[in-house]
């Protein structure tokens, strides 16, 4: 059985104020659009990915293929730097071919990849293979100027034996109500290990007299937190409460030996 590893935070009631797509200029797809791989150290792993020209009219689309690291900034959105910008970059690691190629309407083409992990090598390593594509002014509809559009294939490299799983919950807070009367659970996760974590668990609402009012699902989605970086979680819960004090407790399950707990109190008027 999982330890439970606890925060406490008292916490008073707040009051708080209340990439365009181009859909229709391009139709590319890929296939996966995300790559789970456990490797031993020493070890190389093949695979492929599948992109396709889905237009049946008009010209060849034209690929470059290459690969960048992958960040999660703390606020969940995504963002992505050069080759080798991180600690868990896996640039090194990866070959992909080929690099740049045309797609003719209705076709496809398989961009194949070989992960070679070194010896040596541990905990979880991340990155993306990009495919971009130039689209001309007259589909993408600005006047003189091309767009360049971009897909991308997670890809996600455990080094088996090695993974640390470690995290912690650095805080925990509920503000509210905003003008639907809705309040707003928040809580940042601290990846200490060094593989990605996926926190998942609930949320439950706690009456003064310690009954349990309700409880929720949260991080269904399981975003993960990259090794030793912060992610800030949210949670809006929309039921009319009584007047009264409440807490607000937090359980999650990220795959360590020890579940992450913490509550706070907050105040219906």
């Amino acid at each position: 059985m999982k330890r439970i590893s606890i925060i406490a935070v008292t916490a008073f009631i707040i009051s708080i104020a209340v990439f365009v797509p181009y859909s229709d200029a391009v139709n590319l797809n890929i296939d996966p659009p995300r790559v789970e791989l456990s490797i031993k150290p020493g070890e190389e792993k093949h695979g492929y990915i599948v992109i396709s020209n889905l237009d049946t009219t008009g010209d060849a689309a034209h690929v470059r293929v290459y690969v960048q690291d992958l960040v999660y900034l703390p606020d969940g959105s995504n963002d992505f730097l050069p080759e080798n910008s991180t600690p868990w970059s896996l640039s090194e690691w990866i070959k992909v071919g080929p690099t740049e190629f045309d797609i003719p309407p209705g076709k496809q083409e398989m961009v194949r990849f070989v992960m070679n992990v070194p010896q040596g090598a541990t905990g979880g390593h991340y990155g993306v293979v990009f495919f971009e594509t130039g689209v001309s002014p007259s589909k993408s509809k600005e006047v003189g100027a091309s767009v360049n559009i971009r897909l991308g294939t997670i890809v996600l490299v455990g080094v088996e034996g090695t993974q640390t799983f470690k995290a912690k919950l650095k805080g925990i807070s509920v503000t509210g109500p905003d003008d639907d009367g809705a309040f707003e659970t928040s809580y940042t996760v601290f990846n200490e290990g060094n593989t990605l974590v996926r926190p998942k668990g609930t949320l439950k609402i706690i009456d003064a007299k310690k009954n349990q009012v309700d409880e929720i699902d949260v991080n269904k989605e399981k975003s993960g937190v990259l090794p030793q970086t912060s992610r800030r979680f949210s949670q809006k819960y929309t039921k009319t409460l009584p007047a009264g004090t409440y807490f607000a407790q937090v359980m999650l399950d990220y795959g360590g030996d020890v579940l992450l707990g913490g509550q706070t109190s907050f105040t219906v008027k």
